[in-house]
């Protein structure tokens, strides 16, 4: 067993006083998807996308529709001074050119809500996402007809809303709404709908993108016209997210994004494929690997679902997971399950860590623990000998997707796994005994993923005739044979389980798809904790230099709606019209990196996958956005639309995050650069778009257990106080 780690405690800073000028304002916001509840007959692709993708679903969200007069009321209570929510539009228009009006009367009592708490009013138009209608009937925001249907709902909301607006975002992060044309190499989904379909080549991708930005810069522009000319002193703009690098670097990405040719070559060089293709120990990796585990390899399509579940001996008395505060649990420090149990688990709980789940059990029986926590299909599986000594306490405590992994340039290999994949969903049921599970249906089923709303729309998932193809396995054909890692503790290598599990069952059908013969197979046993060091190989340099550029050049870089607003970027994308079309600038800032810390990209990488615990944290980058900016656009306000932080993010934690980040905000104002306005991101906890609610996606000031609480009781973490001291010190 592994000793458990002492928790982290942060040094000791000296915390200079934040002062701030008479009318700086304090706020907080957030976004619709995130905090309403689900609504069936008016979804919007975010909806459809989770449901399609196995992402988690919003269900409830906060219940911020009912109970938004509670989350004001706490916002103004902080001594806030500054609201931001946002409309659904596929709620205020569940048609196209059909307007629910009392949808409209309802957001526009959300804004007298905040007008009569004395804050002032942030509204945002479209917050990554739009009616279904709009991609499945007209081509989303890509058809020529977008900026006129975007325009029209924009009229709509200002005419509900009145004079009641102080600040109107038309595009929440429009930088980030690329990563739905855009599939880079080194990935093997789309990050948010509506994707492209199946084998669609990188010069399509760009062709899309080329599409998107236009369209995006004509519909904020036409939409600022209509709302300017209901009420002429309203202020529009957007809030690009703003990664933060240093100046020197970032220069150097602005210089790119400014020529458009060697901007779009660089585009299609950079994602087309990785620069060599890696060789490890191994081919593959199956076992226990979730989505949310991996950035350094390509996976594939799931081929499992599962969850969290506690087990305990089956003579324990019956229970609760509250029966184990006080008691010791066994945790295996693989993956993601030591923080998981944070998540799921009482605080009075005590962690003892393990290396695999055969030594878990081996404790668990002999009475060393009490109980274990981990996934399901681990925990308990049907080929376990003397299964009838153990029983479930609890199952169904999250949703896991369990995916096989590759070295990177093996996609070709990775296709004829999704196929196997299809295969082995075919029998999974007859495969394995579920009926320990409380609820199953939640877990297994199929899992084969469309990459795109498209897809979805037309029921058409046809694959590419390229998959057919064997290039880029010759290695593994002439072999004869392929390798394929699998955990020790795996049913079928696990001395414990010498019955063949679910995952030899799938290494035996991709050997299957491979050769037409499942024999060609060698199994490779591998640590737990070292399922990733066997695909390590001594060229995983280079490919890191290639993702380096690609994810800074592609990704990280979102100056590029400011270029185009500064008249930089080539008139194909951002349309003369649209220049100068502002009239305050906003931005969103969470993570940087400065030049000693270049090396950690993956970090960066990890954060736009949901896993903001370990995110890059560099304050002093928000003070560059600001300066940079400012110069920019000399005499207009700057917004800091959103800032924030999970718990802890690297090695700071909360608290300290919003000082330090603060701290550079008067830095920057006290430089001359006219800051207006900070939001913290978020009154609440919510739900962060399909990724699993735990540590790792929880920004609110404001704790609700969004899972296991069905009041959705609102509980202050250490940082409403703070936030309030700040406030009141600076005369808020």
């Amino acid at each position: 067993m592994i000793p458990d780690k002492p928790p982290y405690v942060a040094r000791k800073r000296e915390r200079p006083e934040l002062t701030f000028p008479e009318g700086f304002l304090f706020g907080t916001a957030n976004a619709d998807h995130q905090v309403e509840a689900h609504d069936p007959l008016r979804e919007d692709v975010w909806d459809l996308w989770e449901r399609c993708q196995g992402l988690t679903p919003r269900a409830k969200g906060t219940d911020f529709a009912n109970r938004y007069s509670e989350d004001i009321a706490t916002a103004a209570a902080m001594g806030c001074k500054l609201f931001r929510f946002s409309v659904a539009w596929a709620r205020v228009e569940p048609e196209c050119g059909k307007f629910d009006h009392a949808a409209l009367a309802h957001y526009a009592e959300v804004a007298a809500c905040v007008r009569r708490h004395g804050m002032k009013l942030m509204l945002t138009l479209h917050h990554f996402v739009w009616p279904v209608w709009l991609e499945r009937d007209h081509g989303g925001m890509l058809a020529p007809e977008f900026p006129g249907l975007f325009t029209r709902y924009a009229d709509k909301v200002a005419e509900a809303f009145g004079e009641s607006v102080d600040w109107w975002i038309t595009f929440n992060e429009p930088s980030q709404l690329t990563f739905g044309y855009i599939k880079p190499w080194w990935q093997n989904r789309y990050y948010m709908p509506p994707g492209l379909p199946h084998g669609t080549p990188v010069d399509d991708e760009a062709k899309a993108v080329g599409k998107l930005v236009p369209n995006l810069f004509l519909a904020h522009t036409h939409a600022r016209a209509a709302i300017k000319a209901r009420r002429s002193e309203a202020k529009v703009g957007v809030n690009p997210l703003v990664t933060g690098f240093p100046i020197w670097f970032q220069m150097l990405l602005d210089w790119g994004a400014c020529h458009r040719g060697m901007a779009e070559a660089l585009f299609k060089f950079t994602t087309k494929g990785a620069l060599v293709s890696e060789r490890g120990d191994v081919d593959l990796v199956i076992g226990g690997i979730t989505m949310e585990d991996q950035t350094r390899f390509e996976s594939s399509d799931p081929y499992l679902r599962t969850g969290k579940a506690v087990l305990v001996p089956s003579d324990r008395a019956d229970g609760d997971l509250s029966s184990l505060a006080g008691k010791k649990v066994g945790v295996v420090a693989v993956g993601n399950q030591p923080q998981g149990w944070k998540r799921d688990l009482p605080s009075g709980a005590r962690k003892q860590l393990f290396r695999n789940y055969d030594d878990a059990r081996d404790a668990l029986a002999e009475g060393k623990v009490d109980a274990l926590y981990g996934d399901a299909f681990y925990l308990l599986p049907p080929e376990l000998e003397n299964r009838g000594r153990f029983r479930f306490l609890k199952t169904c405590l999250s949703e896991e997707n369990y995916v096989v992994l590759a070295p990177h340039g093996h996609t070709r290999l990775l296709d004829h796994v999704d196929l196997a994949i299809r295969d082995f969903q075919h029998d999974l049921a007859r495969q394995c005994d579920v009926s320990w599970l409380s609820e199953p249906d939640a877990f297994i089923g199929r899992s084969l993923r469309p990459v795109s709303l498209h897809e979805v729309f037309t029921d058409d998932e046809s694959l590419p005739t390229h998959l057919s193809s064997r290039r880029g396995m010759r290695r593994i054909l002439r072999r004869g044979k392929v390798r394929i890692g699998i955990r020790t503790d795996t049913p079928g290598v696990s001395e414990q389980c010498t019955g063949e599990g679910l995952e030899v069952r799938l290494a035996r059908l991709i050997a299957a798809r491979l050769f037409g013969d499942e024999s060609k197979l060698v199994i490779v046993p591998i640590s737990p904790g070292d399922r990733f060091g066997s695909m390590e190989s001594k060229s995983s340099w280079l490919n890191w230099a290639w993702r380096f550029w690609g994810t800074t050049t592609l990704i990280a870089n979102s100056n590029w709606w400011y270029l185009g607003m500064s008249g930089k970027l080539a008139k194909e994308l951002c349309p003369p019209e649209a220049i100068g079309a502002q009239d305050f600038i906003g931005l969103d800032y969470y993570w940087g990196l400065p030049t000693h810390r270049l090396a950690n990209f993956r970090l960066l990488e990890e954060a736009a996958n949901g896993r903001f615990l370990r995110a890059p944290v560099w304050p002093r980058g928000l003070f560059h956005a600001l300066r940079r900016f400012s110069r920019w656009f000399p005499g207009q306000e700057l917004l800091i639309v959103e800032n924030g932080c999970t718990p802890t993010a690297g090695d700071i934690t909360r608290s300290d995050y919003m000082r330090s980040h603060l701290a550079e905000v008067a830095n920057a104002i006290s430089a001359g650069v006219p800051v207006r306005a900070y939001n913290w991101w978020s009154i609440t906890s919510n739900r962060e778009w399909g990724h699993p609610f735990d540590p790792n996606t929880d920004f609110g000031l404001y704790f609700v257990d969004l899972d296991n609480d069905p009041g959705l009781v609102r509980k202050p973490t250490p940082e409403v106080e703070l936030y309030s001291e700040i406030i009141a010190k600076s005369g808020g």
